[in-house]
């Protein structure tokens, strides 16, 4: 086995909230999280800003403050990180089958049966680093037999692989002891032994360390080594799609509020993406202070993946959208997921969508509405004005017999009613002389029904070189106008 670890010690950063940059808006403010400590609050992660102005991890808030007034400071959420670890577990199973989610900061992806299908080691781990630096993730990524060694490698953002489990003993002797999942109170114990890595904690009896520490320390350390098993649990992505972002601002205009949908929907592709899946209806869910959630909902035509193609349905459909009041809060939901296996997402590429018929379609019903855009399909009907119904875009047309297909061309319009023709100087007029051309087709049905019909059709050109659609009633001898051609 092998096993690849990607440790992501910015995630608490990551998640907080976000504000759409303004115009005008000042230089970045350093930003620190932070989370309780006794009766104050220490910061828990700082940015590189923050850190180039002296601040670090531990530091109290009020010492923080007095050294740089001007603070962006968010409380930690562990409920957010939980919730975008859950995505980018969701994203990496397009990689295996097998991620493990390795406490709060890290994964741990199992590649050794997929190597041969990425074209190696050095492939696959490029394609990962990749996603995360699309995703502006910052992250540390290991490779080793174990899953442990793996995690503690990429903590310490170690990057050469370790493939060969032989090799494991060298590879952990120089890692310092805080990597170790143990109580604060063994690692106190082991710095006053005078020990410094792990290659010195490997050196000492197993027995010793058990009767000294307790059993806990040397099965981590076998477990690491390869000597014991260490079984994990896999990751299971849900089978729907939530999630949420609270601003630290309320969204209310239209233009911030698809600045967000646009986040949301690039962490719906990559759910999507990881698990070879699709949507087709979305539900945008607003959080007001003063009034019950609202709820925006935006169909897609067909089930698709890509963000871009989202965001230009949205955009459509908030055409003339307002707010009911400002949200502080943002969900995205998409309650039922399609399979993608075999459906093809455009020839070249992501772009291919553009000129994508259903997109087309959902772009058009977010616009004007559903009822507003209709497909018509053939029916089996010699009369032309009932030869046809209105249907789902791209519903099929029921197979026709052959005698009650068609025995001349048809014009491209068909008039909803049919118009009476005047004689002009013994000709047709219709703006102009017409002069009917060829052989006519007969249509006589409908006595079934009492609405029979008796008629000889022709096409008729007029003098600019139109084409019409005419016909005269046998049992009135009258001549009508019933379609024209392009």
């Amino acid at each position: 086995m092998l096993w690849l670890a990607i440790a992501i010690p910015t995630l608490p950063l990551l998640v907080c909230p976000r504000r759409v940059a303004e115009p005008g808006a000042g230089p970045a403010r350093p930003r620190l999280v932070v989370e309780s400590h006794g009766k104050g609050q220490r910061a828990m992660l700082v940015d590189e800003l923050a850190a180039s102005l002296g601040l670090k991890a531990g530091m109290k808030l009020s010492a923080a403050l007095a050294l740089v007034n001007e603070l962006d400071v968010q409380p930690r959420q562990p409920a957010a990180e939980a919730q975008r670890l859950t995505l980018l577990a969701s994203w990496a199973l397009q990689f295996t089958p097998t991620v493990v989610i390795d406490g709060e900061h890290g994964l741990l992806l199992e590649i050794g049966g997929c190597l041969r299908y990425f074209g190696g080691l050095t492939t696959l781990q490029h394609k990962v680093a990749d996603g995360l630096v699309a995703q502006g993730i910052v992250a540390h990524i290991a490779c080793a037999p174990t899953p442990l060694a793996a995690s503690w490698r990429a903590a310490c953002g170690l990057k050469k692989p370790v493939a060969d489990i032989a090799q494991l003993a060298f590879a952990l002797a120089g890692l310092p002891l805080d990597v170790l999942p143990v109580p604060t109170a063994t690692l106190d114990g082991l710095e006053q032994l005078g020990l410094k890595n792990l290659g010195q904690v490997y050196g000492l009896p197993r027995k010793g360390l058990a009767k000294r520490f307790g059993p806990q320390l040397p099965q981590v350390l076998d477990q690491a080594a390869g000597i014991l098993a260490d079984p994990r649990e896999s990751f299971v992505a849900p089978d729907r799609f939530e999630h949420s972002i609270d601003l630290d601002y309320p969204v209310e205009t239209v233009p911030v509020f698809i600045h967000v949908a646009q986040w949301l929907f690039d962490e719906l592709e990559l759910f999507l993406s990881g698990r070879g899946l699709g949507v087709q209806q979305v539900t945008f869910r607003l959080r007001h202070e003063d009034i019950p959630p609202t709820e925006l909902q935006v169909r897609f035509g067909r089930p698709g993946r890509r963000a871009k193609e989202f965001m230009l349905v949205l955009q459509e459909k908030v055409e003339r959208y307002e707010l009911a009041a400002a949200a502080p809060g943002i969900t995205l939901i998409a309650e039922q997921l399609h399979a993608l296996h075999g459906m093809p997402l455009g020839l070249f590429g992501h772009e291919a969508g553009d000129a994508n018929f259903q997109l087309l379609l959902a772009r058009l019903r977010a616009r004007l509405g559903d009822d507003a855009v209709q497909g018509v399909r053939t029916v089996p009907e010699h009369r032309p004005e009932r030869a046809w119904v209105a249907c789902e875009p791209g519903e099929a047309s029921k197979p026709s017999p052959p005698s009650a297909r068609p025995q001349g061309p048809r014009p491209g319009w068909l008039l909803p009613q049919p118009h009476a023709l005047a004689w002009r100087n013994e000709q047709l007029w219709h703006g102009e002389a017409l002069q009917c051309e060829g052989r006519p087709e007969r249509i006589e049905t409908g006595w079934w029904d009492g609405e029979s019909v008796a008629r000889d059709y022709y096409i008729a050109r007029g003098v600019s070189g139109r084409h019409y659609w005419v016909f005269q009633d046998r049992s009135t001898q009258a001549w009508w106008l019933h379609g024209l051609f392009a």
